[in-house]
């Protein structure tokens, strides 16, 4: 069906839905020899103010910091890499993430074949310290139990704390789990599905989602999700946070 032009991929005035059968690789500088699958971007015309891609690092590529000083999120999907920043090395491994400040210097260097989740933007925060370098493993958060309901459980995986502009989550659904209500708010979402299979409401249509499906959804674009299949699901979720509305994005009247 591929050669007929289909695709689940879909791009409205509220939300995109991007498949894995429409990715495209390019270069970035700050990731020379790395294949980048740019997923969400502000040139998709629809307000989104962040970026998102996929870095597909072969053996000894070296991706430095962004020239533009924007912070950066890494969560590594499979492989491993060695981050390097203020003097320290760790070794990053599958579900393994760290936060990198704006303007921070760092390496992140692929010690095998590795792929890495990664969400960037400027940092819109004043008044406040400065967040320091964050690392954690999505696997040793214990989470919990979204809205009371033990079928389904978040993991936020950044500090909940007002030095922080954007939350990274993630979020675990058992078979037939639901979000609990359909979701209207302020904030953009960067989705990432890591795991299993459902169906997202976006506005008025539901799509089918599966592992390594892409979304974005705009401010106040209603949102619901519903797990199916046999298994658990899972997706990493980006959101901006502790931001007056009429600060986000550099918006002044």
């Amino acid at each position: 069906m591929k050669h007929l032009g289909v695709t689940r991929s879909s791009l409205q005035q509220s939300h995109a839905v991007i498949t894995p059968e429409t990715f495209v690789r390019t270069a970035l500088a700050e990731w020379p020899g790395s294949a980048v699958v740019l997923h969400i971007a502000p040139v998709i015309g629809l307000g989104a103010r962040f970026v998102q891609f996929t870095a597909e690092m072969p053996a000894g590529a070296v991706a430095r910091e962004s020239a533009h000083g924007y912070q950066r999120f890494a969560f590594v999907l499979d492989g491993e890499v060695t981050v390097s920043v203020d003097g320290e090395a760790r070794t990053l491994r599958e579900s393994d993430y760290v936060f990198l400040p704006a303007g921070v210097a760092h390496t992140i260097t692929a010690s095998s074949a590795a792929r890495v989740s990664v969400f960037e933007k400027p940092y819109e925060v004043s008044g406040v310290t400065t967040p320091a370098v964050y690392w954690g493993n999505e696997r040793e958060n214990a989470g919990y139990a979204f809205e009371g309901d033990d079928h389904l459980i978040a993991r936020k995986l950044l500090p909940d704390s007002p030095e922080f502009d954007f939350m990274v989550s993630t979020m675990s659904f058992a078979p037939g789990a639901t979000l609990p209500y359909a979701e209207i708010h302020y904030m953009e979402h960067g989705l990432l599905m890591l795991e299993g299979e459902g169906l997202y409401k976006l506005q008025d249509t539901y799509y089918p989602v599966a592992r390594g499906d892409v979304i974005w959804m705009g401010a106040y674009c209603p949102q619901w999700y519903a797990a199916l299949g046999r298994h658990w699901s899972k997706y990493l979720l980006y959101k901006d946070m502790n931001r007056h509305p009429l600060t986000v994005g550099g918006w002044t009247p």
